[in-house]
Formats: structure tokens, sequence, C-alpha cells
């Protein structure tokens, strides 16, 4: 036995631990040894978990990825139908400022037509008068022509209308005594004597009311 023991090399024991190695030391390495052998399932386990709640998050991550895909979409759906919303408010909107300017437009021409007939009718009306004034004065003219042309064809004038006009017998056709010398106006009758025709309000051959009379010779 002290052969085997002494072939053995020097500073260390059967069991294949050095000499040199105090006890305690010994001890603690076993201790260890074998705390590390009864975790294993445990670490086995916390593993596990680990994985577990990764795949976890992981789902859970893409989940709120696909939401906020979907969000965005929606998003982006709701903001293009908004756009188009907004161009159709403003063609609605220019088209119907185009209707009113076009309603404008067309009352402008309305009062430009009225004003234009309007217009037109005094134009006419202008004309008409200035016709009826030519004509006014050339009668006027014509008159004064007539008038001017002396006292002794206005006087030859009157004898004949009342040579004319009065009774064949020259009397008074009043008091039938009187000789008719006296012309009533306007009517121009030759039918009264002077003093008659003082108080005649009216001619008693065509019933005219009398303004004036005058003395005419006898013819």
């Amino acid at each position: 036995m002290r052969l085997s023991t002494a072939n053995q090399p020097q500073g260390q024991q059967a069991n294949g631990l050095p000499l040199d190695i105090p006890t305690s030391q010994v001890l603690d390495s076993h201790m260890i040894e074998q705390q590390s052998r009864n975790q294993t399932p445990q670490l086995f386990s916390l593993e596990q978990h680990r994985l577990q709640l990764g795949q976890v998050l992981q789902l859970c991550n893409e989940q709120v990825q696909v939401s906020q895909q979907q969000e965005i979409s929606i998003q982006n759906a709701t903001l293009s139908n908004v756009l188009t919303t907004d161009v159709l408010l403003l063609n609605v909107e220019e088209i119907a400022s185009m209707r009113l300017e076009l309603q404008r437009i067309r009352e402008d021409q309305e009062t430009s037509r009225h004003a234009w007939d309007q217009l037109l009718h005094l134009v006419v009306a202008v004309y008409e008068t200035k016709e009826a004034l030519i004509r006014m004065i050339a009668t006027l003219q014509q008159e004064r022509n007539s008038h001017v042309s002396g006292p002794g064809d206005e006087a030859s004038s009157v004898v004949r209308t009342a040579a004319e006009t009065t009774n064949t017998d020259r009397t008074c056709m009043v008091c039938n005594s009187g000789g008719a010398s006296m012309m009533l106006l306007p009517c121009k009758h030759l039918c009264t004597c002077k003093p008659c025709a003082v108080h005649l309000r009216a001619c008693p051959i065509c019933g005219a009311l009398k303004n004036d009379a005058i003395e005419t010779p006898f013819i």
C-alpha cells in the first residue's frame, strides 16, 4: 500500500484532487456544482418564458404595425375624400359664382336695352316735335304773308264774304227795319243793323257767339 501511494504524483490524492487544496475550498466547490445542477431546470424554464414573452411581444408589435398601417390607410382615404369634397365644393361655388355673374350681365344688358329704347323714343319724339314746329312755323308764315297783303285786300275779302252770306234785301234780321250794315265776327255774317249789333250775343243766321262786329258799307 505504501508503494502504491508512493508511486502517485506528488501533491495529488486518489480521488484526483490536489493535495495542497484546503478542505473548505473543496467543500465549497462541491456545493457550487450541486447548486448549479439543481438550478439548471429553473434556468431552462426561465429561458422558455423569455422566448415565449419575446414571441408575444413580436406578435403584439406586428399587430400594432398592422393597426397603424390600417389607420394610416383610413386617414389617407379620409383625406382624399375630404380633398375631393373640397374640390367639388369649390367647383360648385365657382359654378354658382359664374351663374350669378351671367345673371348680372343679362340684367345689365336688359337695362341697357331699355335705356336705348327710351333714348330712341325720345329721339323720335324730338324729331316729331321738330317736324310739327316746322309745319306750324310754315303755317304761321303763310298766314302772316296773307295778312301783310294789304288792308284793301282784307276789306275786299270781308266784303265778298259778307255779300255771300247776307240776305238779299239788306234788312236787319233782328228788327227787320234797319239796314244790315254790321258784320258779325267770327262768322262774318252781314245780317244786322248797328243798334241791334250792340246788344246781339249770337248770329241770327248760324247761331255762332259774337266776339265783335264790324260796320261795312252796303254792297
